[in-house]
């Protein structure tokens, strides 16, 4: 593994990544909400991967990276941001895997991919519907009422991840090691999107980005862990007929906790 740091407007936006080849394949990993890039080390550790480019950034406000100079952390800014970094990598095509809020972020990126430089996107549970939005609720709700500093010190980091998930799943010991490096108002700003995008809509679901991610015409796949997903968006991904793949006993981190499954499968789907 590699690491590198590029200047994009001001904003110094660091890289986890391979040597790069010109002519081979690259696959573009997006975090989480409060994570980083090392949520995806295990592809680092495989072999198999060592073919590909592998670009993982860490998103503005996120890990090693700075925070934003203009306060914006918007999604859209996020999106400008990860394509003038592959015009810097002078990347023309790629598969995007995002994670989480890199789930959301990644299906707009495809949405707004006009000219068809993503081939493939692995989705590893971005939001489908209003019932996957439950920890940014809770950080909107904190805000709403005053109280989102002391939620994200002591209800969030500690009683939640640390005390809660991080006691039962090693993938949560880690989420709290990224969380220490987060940005905090990258993380609200960040939760309150995540609410609005997918609440806004009038119909049973709820979510924009749901809507969107059906709308996409180019070979996707939804990745999702038996612990963690809603029963109610999984109603959603059968009655749309959605390509999915379940890991059992995987919590929201799957390809932390089935990684040898998870980039198995990877390896298979974008490689082959």
């Amino acid at each position: 593994m590699e690491e590198s740091v590029y200047k994009i407007d001001g904003e110094y936006i660091f890289v986890r990544h391979n040597s790069f080849h010109k002519n081979r394949m690259t696959l573009l990993f997006l975090h989480g909400l409060g994570e980083s890039g090392l949520c995806f080390k295990e592809v680092f550790e495989d072999e198999r991967f060592q073919t590909v480019n592998l670009i993982i950034p860490d998103l503005i406000g996120y890990g090693k990276s700075t925070a934003s100079v203009s306060s914006d952390y918007s999604f859209h800014s996020h999106i400008q941001r990860i394509k003038k970094l592959l015009v810097i990598k002078n990347i023309q095509e790629c598969s995007v895997i995002g994670h989480s809020l890199g789930g959301d972020i990644g299906t707009l990126l495809c949405a707004s991919d006009k000219s068809g430089i993503v081939k493939k996107f692995v989705n590893i549970e971005g939001d489908l519907t209003q019932h996957d939005v439950f920890i940014s609720n809770l950080a909107v709700e904190a805000d709403k009422k005053g109280r989102f500093k002391k939620w994200w010190e002591y209800d969030f980091l500690k009683n939640i991840v640390y005390d809660g998930w991080g006691q039962k799943y090693d993938s949560c010991r880690r989420y709290f090691a990224s969380l220490c490096f987060c940005n905090p108002q990258a993380f609200l700003d960040n939760a309150k999107e995540l609410v609005n995008r997918n609440t806004a809509l009038t119909e049973k679901n709820k979510s924009e980005i749901g809507k969107t991610y059906l709308s996409l015409n180019i070979p996707k796949v939804y990745c999702c862990g038996t612990e963690s997903l809603s029963p109610d968006t999984m109603e959603f991904i059968k009655e749309n007929n959605i390509d999915y793949l379940s890991f059992k006993d995987a919590f929201h981190w799957l390809m932390i906790d089935r990684s040898e499954r998870f980039y198995s499968f990877l390896f298979e789907y974008v490689c082959h």
